[in-house]
């Protein structure tokens, strides 16, 4: 099953994020950059207030698909990870979190 990268930022009152940038410009790089690491491909969400209208923790969550753990730890120690991670101060304000995992079902 595939290992699944998650990066979070954060909906802070005072955060900033362009997503126009984020998806023109920031995950192509990242494809380009980790692809030849074993990047499949990535998925971005955009959250919204909940149906309660409470507002979410985070705004942006992108997904970042491997075929294994190993494949993302060689993306993020590879000369690559440095740019892509410096990247992240042209399109927010707020430092992501990294969460992993294996996919272990789907429909």
């Amino acid at each position: 099953m595939p290992f699944h990268a998650t990066v979070l930022y954060p909906n802070d009152e005072d955060a900033t994020f362009d997503m126009d940038y984020y998806l023109k410009k920031h995950m192509p790089f990242v494809q380009e950059s980790f692809g030849k690491h074993g990047l499949k491909r990535w998925e971005v969400l955009e959250y919204k207030p909940g149906l309660d209208g409470s507002k979410p923790q985070f705004s942006v969550a992108a997904t970042l698909i491997f075929d294994t753990p190993e494949q993302l730890g060689a993306a993020m120690s590879s000369p690559e990870a440095g740019p892509v991670l410096d990247d992240v101060k042209n399109f927010s304000n707020k430092g992501p979190t990294f969460l992993g995992g294996s996919l272990v079902g789907t429909s």
